[in-house]
């Protein structure tokens, strides 16, 4: 009687189980899945199958946003370090996902399940059919307290996927694949991930596994992703890909943030906000090591694109450099706090083009910038190839031991409107930081501001170098500038005035240099188009 009885409980325990499995479990491997990648990509594609009734395809931002996932029900809720929500299609998020859940080295299916969902206020039609699948899903973990399962990553449309470090907000997204990205006359190509297989990780874990399908009418390919949440959220992906057909621009490590305006934006937008942006800088770290960085800009009604062609690059970062909350005045969006990422090459990446594709836009709801890595030579229809990288989803890098890149201001000298007067902020630190010892700002007798034109046309003016150190203490509120806890920035003000003459455009380089001649700062790359 007693073996019954125990018998009935777990019976009931796992008809009451909110996933259930309608599809037998199969072995799974990161092998098989680059294996079915492979045949995928020898086969004519086949576009999705849209199964997805018009009422959820017709739900309004409004309606769909009423959706809300029940936190609790989610996937390994209670059993371990991590828990996954799942997204209900509707609205845009019209295509679908197949999820998996893997355990013991095998896969199954997860059912769309409409009970984790509460639909707040909406009445679903009698008859109507529910999703086939998800829409996508996100990862919780204890990212910024013991008392809190904090949402820490995101997979939802096309190859798109966001992730955050502790006690910051969403920001730029990443992409596992783009093609033809920003290209006048060629349309942009959007692979999706199809497939995704999510890993039980043990109670101890560290790190989220997961695996996913993309298929696309040019490219099909496998990717695993080992996430690593934190004060640095790391997310190490692998990826084996094969091009049914050529492209005209294959993008690796892509990413999609947006810039509106900052403060060397001329004409500004009719906003009470200084600036807003996602990211307002790319620090470029090259092969031999040196940094390189280039502000973000956009240019009313013009496109933007610049190629940096590197070898065996060391990094290169998307950056929310400017932390201060005075620049942005906007405390739900949270600018001053958004992420910033560096992308660390591990293979594939020995030849290429870095591209940084800045276009117009109408306000700050579009992503409006790109970034991504054009490999070298291009890969052969029908062949795979590997690629090997990590995206350290951070706040800040770490000091790199040079005064670093602060702000980019431009405008016209008093009374000589043709010409143009640049200002480059450089510091060192970057913010105010503890202090270590006795640390002296520099003696800047012998340092000097090293100006480079692509034009040889162009007139280069004047050029000097100024000390903003003491103004720049006295502008922090409250005294805390002049606290004998901390060790202020040392700013200096580079600047130079050109006439560009009949030039449109010009490509601009900047660093400071002390009296050995030796680079003690990153160099400022610019480029500057004219806007009247």
């Amino acid at each position: 009687m007693t073996s019954f009885r125990r018998s009935l409980v777990v019976t009931a325990s796992l008809a009451a189980h909110p996933f259930s499995a309608s599809h037998a479990q199969q072995e799974f491997s990161f092998d098989t899945l680059k294996a079915k990648a492979r045949a995928l990509a020898a086969k004519p594609y086949e576009p999705q199958k849209d199964d997805l009734a018009d009422f959820w395809k017709k739900l309004t931002y409004d309606q769909h946003r009423d959706i809300r996932f029940n936190m609790e029900s989610g996937l390994w809720w209670n059993e371990g370090p991590f828990s996954i929500d799942f997204f209900h299609p509707g609205w845009t998020a019209k295509k679908t996902v197949s999820l998996h859940e893997v355990k013991d080295g095998k896969t199954a299916h997860l059912d769309f399940n409409q009970k984790l969902f509460n639909y707040g206020k909406q009445v679903v039609p009698k008859g109507t059919p529910p999703p086939p699948n998800y829409a996508g899903w996100r990862a919780r973990t204890q990212l910024n307290s013991k008392e809190y399962m904090d949402e820490f990553l995101v997979f939802l449309g096309a190859s798109y996927f966001r992730a955050i470090p502790a006690n910051s907000p969403y920001g730029l997204s990443a992409r596992g694949l783009s093609l033809n990205s920003g290209i006048p006359g060629v349309p942009e190509e959007f692979p999706d991930f199809t497939e995704f297989h999510l890993e039980k990780p043990a109670k101890d874990s560290k790190s989220l596994k997961v695996s996913a399908l993309l298929n696309g009418p040019s490219v099909a390919g496998a990717y695993q992703f080992t996430v690593t949440p934190g004060e640095e959220t790391i997310v190490e992906v692998e990826a084996e890909l094969t091009l049914r057909k050529p492209v005209t621009q294959l993008g690796l490590a892509p990413f999609s943030s947006m810039y509106w305006f900052g403060e060397g934006t001329h004409p500004k937008p009719f906003d009470f906000r200084p600036e807003v942006h996602d990211s307002d800088g790319l620090l470029m770290e090259l092969g031999s090591g040196n940094l390189h960085f280039r502000p973000l800009e956009t240019t009313k009604d013009q496109f933007r694109h610049c190629v940096f062609t590197m070898e065996k690059p060391r990094s290169w970062s998307l950056l929310q450099r400017d932390r201060h909350f005075s620049s942005y005045q906007d405390p739900e969006a949270r600018y001053h706090e958004r992420p910033s990422v560096r992308v660390e090459p591990v293979e594939g990446f020995d030849h290429g083009k870095l591209h940084l594709i800045e276009m117009p836009t109408k306000d700050e709801t579009d992503d409006n910038v790109i970034l991504l890595w054009e490999p070298q030579p291009e890969h052969a229809v029908g062949k795979p190839f590997k690629v090997h990288y990590r995206l350290h989803w951070m706040r800040d890098p770490k000091p790199s031991g040079l005064f670093t890149v602060r702000a980019t201001r431009l405008g016209n000298p008093v009374q000589k409107p043709n010409e143009v007067l640049v200002a480059v902020d450089f510091a060192k630190p970057l913010e105010p930081e503890k202090k270590v010892g006795d640390p002296k700002w520099y003696d800047i007798t012998d340092f000097e501001p090293v100006v480079e034109i692509n034009n040889k046309q162009v007139k280069l003016i004047h050029v000097g170098l100024s000390d903003m150190s003491m103004p720049n203490v006295d502008d922090i509120p409250a005294g805390l500038g002049r606290s004998p806890q901390l060790h202020m920035p040392q700013v200096l003000r580079a600047f130079f005035v050109l006439d560009p003459g009949t030039a449109n455009d010009l490509d601009m380089t900047l660093e400071l240099r002390d009296g050995n001649d030796k680079a003690i700062s990153e160099r400022w790359v610019y480029y500057w188009k004219k806007t009247h």
